[in-house]
C-alpha cells in the first residue's frame, strides 16, 4: 500500500515542471492559485499517515523528539515512505509560496525564480533560503531607489559614466534579453546548477566513479559547457531577427533538446551507465544513446539556423564588426561540432594518446572570445573601418589555434607534447590574448576621452 502511495505522489512532479519551465503560462498560474498539487500530496499523505498511526498507535509521536527515536522510525520502510511524502508535500507548499509571491512582486527575474524553484525541489530549505536572501536584497534596492542619497558631485557621476556607461548599457540590454528569453536562460542556468551538483557529489563521495561506466566529472563538464553555450546563444538571438512565430518554434525546439540531453546525461551517469556508448546497459539504454546522438544533430541544426539568420545580414550595418566576429565564431563552433562527431565515431574522447576534448572546448569558446573583442572595440567608440582589421586578426588567430589543435589530435599526440602544431596553437592563442587587452584598452581610453570632454557641472549646494 505505502509503495503505491509513494508512486502516486510522483505525479506531483508535473506541478514542479510547470512552475520551473512554464511560469508565465496561464495553466501554471491557475495551478498555483488553486494549489492543486499541494492539496493532492496532502491527501496522499493522509491516506498513508492515518493507517500508519492505527497500525503503530499514537505512541510513535514520542520518538519525534529524540535522535535515536527518529533513526529507528526511519528504519521502518513504511514510515520512511510516508515521511518522504510529508517532505514532498511541504516542498510543494514552499515552492508554491515562492512562485506566487515572486510572480506578484518580481523580486527576482523569472530565470532566477526557476533556478530557485529547482533548488527547492532538490534541496528544500536551500531554495527557500536563496529566495529569502534575494528577496531581501531586492527590497533593499527598491527602497534605495525610492529615496536616493546623493553622495558625490554630479560631475564625478558623469565622468565615471564615460568608461562604465557603455558597459552598464550593455549589461542592462543583456539582462533584458535574458528575461525575454527566460526559457532558454533558465535551461542554461539549470545546466550550470546540475554541473555544480555533480561537483558537490564528487566532493561528498570522494570519487567521480559511479557503477561500471558512470563518471560524474564528465557529467559536470557536459552540464556546465552546455549551460554556458545556451546562455551565449541567448545573447545572439536579437541579432538573428527571427519572426515571432519562427523564434517561438526555434526557442521551444532548442529548449526541449537541451532538457533531454541534460536528463539522459545525468540520469544515466547516476545509474552508472555511459549515456552514449554503454557496454553494460540494456537495449533501452543503447536506444537512449542513439537518441542522444540525434539530439546532438538537433542542437547542431538549431545553431545552424541561428547562424544563417545572423550571417545573412549585411556587414555594412551599424553592428557590422560584431557580425564579422560572429562569422569567425560560427566557423570555430562548427569545428567544435565536428569534434563531437569525431568522438561519436570513435566511441570515446581519445584518438591515440590525444584527447579530442580540447578541440571541442576551444571551438565552442570562440562564441565568447571573438564577439568579446568586437564588443570592447564598440564600447571604445572605434570606427568600423578601424575595428575590422583587429577582428580579422583575432578571428584568424582563434581559427589557427583550432586548426593546430586538430592537427595535433589527428596525429594522436597529446597537447603536452611539444610539436610544430602545439607551437602554432600556443602562438595563435597568445595572439588573441594580445588583441583582447588592446581592445579593452581602446574601450578604457575611449571612455576616458569621453569623460574628459564633459564640462564640469557645479554642485547645486556649492
Amino acid at each position: 500500500m505505502y509503495v503505491a502511495l509513494f508512486n502516486l505522489a510522483a505525479i506531483a512532479v508535473l506541478g514542479w515542471l510547470l512552475l520551473i519551465l512554464f511560469p508565465a503560462w496561464k495553466v501554471t498560474r491557475w495551478i498555483a492559485e488553486t494549489a492543486v498539487f499541494p492539496v493532492f500530496l496532502a491527501i496522499v499523505y493522509v491516506l498513508g499517515i492515518v493507517p500508519l498511526l492505527m497500525q503503530t498507535g499514537p505512541g510513535i509521536i514520542a520518538d519525534f523528539g529524540r535522535a535515536e527515536g527518529v533513526t529507528r522510525l526511519l528504519g521502518n520502510g513504511d514510515v520512511a515512505l510516508v515521511a518522504w511524502i510529508h517532505i514532498l508535500a511541504f516542498d510543494q507548499v514552499v515552492g508554491m509560496m515562492i512562485y506566487r509571491e515572486n510572480m506578484q512582486h518580481r523580486y527576482v527575474p523569472l530565470p532566477v525564480q526557476s533556478v530557485l524553484l529547482f533548488a527547492t525541489l532538490m534541496f528544500g530549505p536551500v531554495g527557500f533560503l536563496g529566495y529569502y536572501v534575494l528577496r531581501a536584497w531586492s527590497r533593499g534596492r527598491r527602497a534605495a531607489h525610492e529615496h536616493p542619497a546623493r553622495t558625490e558631485p554630479p560631475v564625478r557621476q558623469v565622468a565615471a559614466a564615460g568608461a562604465i556607461g557603455p558597459m552598464r548599457t550593455a549589461a542592462a540590454g543583456a539582462l533584458a534579453v535574458f528575461r525575454r528569453e527566460w526559457m532558454l536562460t533558465g535551461t542554461g542556468v539549470l545546466g550550470i546548477v546540475l554541473g555544480v551538483g555533480c561537483a558537490v557529489a564528487i566532493g561528498v563521495r570522494g570519487t567521480e566513479l559511479v557503477g561500471a561506466e558512470g563518471h560524474l566529472r564528465k557529467a559536470m563538464a557536459f552540464d556546465v559547457a552546455v549551460g554556458i553555450y545556451l546562455l551565449s546563444l541567448v545573447l545572439l538571438v536579437p541579432l538573428a531577427r527571427f519572426s515571432t512565430r519562427g523564434l517561438r518554434r526555434w526557442r521551444v525546439w532548442l529548449t526541449l533538446l537541451a532538457l533531454y540531453a541534460f536528463a539522459v546525461e545525468n540520469v544515466q551517469i547516476a545509474r552508472g551507465i555511459d549515456p552514449r556508448f554503454t557496454q553494460v546497459g540494456s537495449v533501452l539504454d543503447q536506444a537512449l544513446g542513439g537518441i542522444f546522438f540525434l539530439t546532438a544533430m538537433g542542437l547542431i541544426s538549431s545553431f545552424g539556423i541561428l547562424a544563417c539568420k545572423i550571417l545573412a545580414r549585411r556587414m555594412d550595418e551599424a553592428d557590422g564588426p560584431l557580425l564579422l566576429s560572429i562569422r569567425y565564431a560560427a566557423v570555430a563552433t562548427m569545428a567544435a561540432f565536428a569534434a563531437g562527431f569525431w568522438m561519436s565515431a570513435a566511441s570515446g574522447s581519445t584518438a591515440g594518446e590525444a584527447s579530442i576534448l580540447p578541440l571541442h572546448a576551444v571551438g565552442f569558446h570562440g562564441l565568447q572570445a571573438l564577439p568579446l573583442v568586437a564588443v570592447l572595440l564598440a564600447w571604445g567608440g572605434v570606427a568600423a573601418q578601424r575595428a575590422r582589421p583587429w577582428i580579422h586578426a583575432a578571428g584568424a588567430a582563434w581559427l589557427a589555434a583550432c586548426a593546430a589543435i586538430a592537427w595535433q589530435t589527428v596525429e594522436g599526440r597529446p597537447l603536452t607534447e611539444l610539436t610544430p602544431a602545439t607551437a602554432v596553437a600556443a602562438a595563435s592563442l597568445l595572439a588573441w590574448a594580445a588583441i583582447a587587452p588592446l581592445a579593452a584598452r581602446a574601450w578604457l581610453r575611449g571612455g576616458d576621452a569621453a569623460a574628459a570632454r564633459v564640462q564640469p557641472v557645479p554642485h547645486p549646494l556649492a
